[in-house]
């Protein structure tokens, strides 16, 4: 799971296409921005405080980067002129600078490697032995005559430093690999690879850079929508072929598109809304091929530009450099995969107009000494099964199933299929899940399973089989992302229904029939997430609430709480003795008022 959480402004920008670029600082949570061409300021990123900032007569000419391995700042000036100064300085105008010979692209950092020079005909060397040298380098680089470099990365596989340069030559896009020494960081002029960008009938509008542990590949994103995945590390001619990952529908692939990568499966894209109204940031899942959250923004800019720093992305458009937070949940691999796995079977003699799920439990029978085999069954209706089986064949995962499923399940008030999917099916998105709690919450008891004196009526009429509280346990036995889930809860229940599930709860963390049940759902863990999910939803009704059942529902909770904490504490206390036991000693030296932690014991030597 991905969450982009709200944008908010760091700084207007004069002139947007003067911004050089932004780096990471030497202190966490803080980003050097290179402004127009002569202005440099060090921003905390949280609370938009400038640290610092410098000015220069010089046109700068390239980002201001921070050299973590000699604990310095550096800049190209002019093209040919480096500055190196320290975060005290004040005045860059007055700092000596290193002249080149050559024009000077880049300055690429990567994290525990020095800072690598680039050159604009692709020659590159670290930044202090091209200081050191900088009067005979003149080493003709690996770029041809009237090649342009688009953009350049650093690459690390396993110890080995790889420079990749997108170029253009002549309106044809490149891709230039070449592996860099592991002392000087100059290229292997032997060691170099080209790929040719080009595809009939399209334009390149998108790309960055995919890095794994032992691999990496250039993502491309095309006129047509089709993002292509090029490996950059494959010496086999065969497998260095590009592979189509999937199309991008949401965004206008006819604009350019800005895209960089977040781990080594997820990139952020930036473009123009596929309505031609506004534009978009989205988080993309490259394995999975699916689109994890996205945001819309009002305006859309052609040359726009984005960083990821930490956990922010920073967006150049419209005028502004933004700040746009995001989160990566671990991965859940379930939570991706498509539905037809599930339900495949290569028996075309079976009848394949129901599902039947088998589940299997054991009901010991201790007077008898054996056990019997009960084998209930669950069958959807041949609707809901036509559905399903249409989406399965179109290849939509059970998010994207259920999205379309429990919406309608809902409506025609289906708790039977609604259970049916909740079974057999992964990932209910979480608006799903509180659109579920609203179901159970907000609809009269006849919906429901009908219970009096704790026993049910003739069940032949009876429409649905599971009770109200049946509903809820199911609910809060279900996974979720939290990150997600707090935001629907704010919005879509209120505090009174809010109070209704708090004090389901507390019910089932203090029932003495849920504590004895072994395989229960939901779990205590299931209980005490949800009970600290909707204490934090709706906190500022809680403090400002005035009621005192608001009070006394609080206090049984903690009333509660205390309970199971004590609980811990004597199976902690038990330990021990335990151990004791199980190695053979005997439990009679142990006193009552005794520490059970440790014990000391007495031996006899001689």
């Amino acid at each position: 799971m991905a969450k982009l959480y709200s944008y908010y402004t760091l700084c207007p920008l004069i002139d947007q296409q003067n911004l050089l670029g932004v780096e990471r600082d030497s202190e966490s949570g803080c980003a050097i921005v290179t402004l127009g061409r002569n202005i440099v300021i060090r921003y905390k990123l949280q609370d938009l405080k400038q640290l610092s900032s410098w000015t220069s007569k010089d046109r700068l000419t390239t980002q201001v980067i921070y050299d973590e391995t000699k604990c310095q700042y550096a800049a190209v000036f002019n093209e040919k002129k480096i500055r190196l100064w320290t975060a005290d300085e004040t005045d860059l105008n007055s700092i000596k600078g290193y002249k080149f010979q050559s024009p000077l692209h880049t300055i690429l950092t990567l994290e525990d490697c020095p800072p690598i020079l680039v050159r604009k005909d692709g020659a590159t060397a670290s930044l202090e032995k091209a200081i050191e040298n900088r009067k005979s380098w003149s080493k003709e680089g690996i770029l041809k005559v009237n090649e342009k470099i688009l953009d350049c990365y650093l690459i690390r596989i396993s110890d080995q430093i790889n420079l990749c340069i997108l170029t253009n030559l002549e309106g044809t896009y490149n891709c230039v690999i070449v592996k860099l020494n592991n002392e000087t960081y100059s290229e292997e002029s032997d060691c170099v690879k080209r790929l040719e960008l080009k595809r009939k009938s399209e334009e390149l509008v998108g790309h960055t850079v995919l890095q794994a542990k032992n691999k990496a590949c250039l993502l491309t994103l095309w006129s047509h929508g089709r993002l292509y995945s090029h490996p950059l590390m494959e010496i086999n001619s065969e497998s260095t072929l590009s592979t189509l990952i999937g199309i991008i529908n949401n965004i206008n692939t006819k604009h350019p598109v800005v895209m960089t990568s977040l781990n080594e499966g997820t990139v952020a894209i930036y473009g123009a809304d596929v309505s031609e109204e506004g534009a978009i940031l989205m988080i993309y899942n490259v394995q999975f091929k699916l689109i994890q959250d996205a945001q819309k923004l009002k305006l859309y800019t052609r040359d726009a530009k984005l960083w990821k720093i930490e956990d922010k992305l920073l967006l150049a458009a419209n005028r502004h450099l933004a700040i746009a937070p995001y989160h990566l949940a671990p991965q859940k691999i379930a939570t991706l995969l498509g539905s037809s796995l599930r339900f495949k079977n290569d028996d075309e003699s079976i009848d394949d107009n129901e599902i039947m799920v088998i589940q299997e439990s054991t009901v010991a029978q201790w007077e008898k000494n054996e056990t019997t085999l009960i084998k209930p069954r669950q069958k959807p209706t041949k609707k809901l099964f036509k559905q399903i089986s249409s989406y399965i064949k179109e290849g939509l995962s059970d998010a994207a199933i259920q999205e379309i499923l429990i919406p309608e399940l809902i409506e025609s008030k289906d708790v039977e299929s609604i259970i049916w999917c909740l079974n057999n099916m992964k990932d209910l998105p979480e608006k799903l899940l509180i659109d579920l709690l609203i179901f159970s919450l907000r609809n009269p008891d006849e919906t429901f399973l009908p219970l009096q004196n704790g026993t049910t009526e003739d069940l032949s009429t009876v429409k649905n089989l599971h009770s109200r509280n049946d509903f809820l346990d199911k609910i809060f036995s279900l996974t979720y992302s939290d990150i997600s889930l707090s935001s629907y809860l704010k919005s879509g229940l209120n505090f009174d229904e809010i109070l209704r599930l708090l004090q389901y709860l507390i019910q089932k963390l203090d029932s003495q029939d849920f504590c004895y049940d072994i395989v229960q759902e939901p779990t205590e863990k299931q209980l005490y997430e949800w009970s600290s999910l909707l204490l934090e939803s709706h906190y500022q009704h809680y403090i400002l609430s005035r009621d005192p059942e608001v009070s006394m529902l609080l206090n049984k909770l903690s009333y509660v709480l205390d309970d199971h904490l004590q609980v811990f504490k004597d199976m902690e206390n038990m330990r021990p003795i335990l151990k004791r036991t199980i190695s053979g000693k005997s439990s009679k030296l142990l006193q009552k008022n005794r520490n059970k932690f440790y014990t000391i014991e007495e031996i006899k030597l001689y």
